[in-house]
């Protein structure tokens, strides 16, 4: 059985493992790809693509 201790410990462990999860999807997921939730976001990034490096190098 665990203690009050270890249930706190616990609880804190997980707490801040979400955190993680949620401020890195915020952020661009780990491949960078992704939208947090903000589908905005996505649909700017859509409208107003980025050039690739070998389309800057052809201009």
């Amino acid at each position: 059985m665990l203690t009050v201790r270890g249930i706190i410990t616990l609880v804190i462990l997980v707490v801040l493992f979400a955190l993680a999860v949620v401020w890195i999807s915020k952020n661009g997921g780990w491949k960078g790809e992704g939208c947090g939730g903000n589908c905005a976001s996505c649909h700017q990034r859509c409208e107003t693509p980025r050039k690739k490096s070998s389309d800057q190098t052809n201009n």
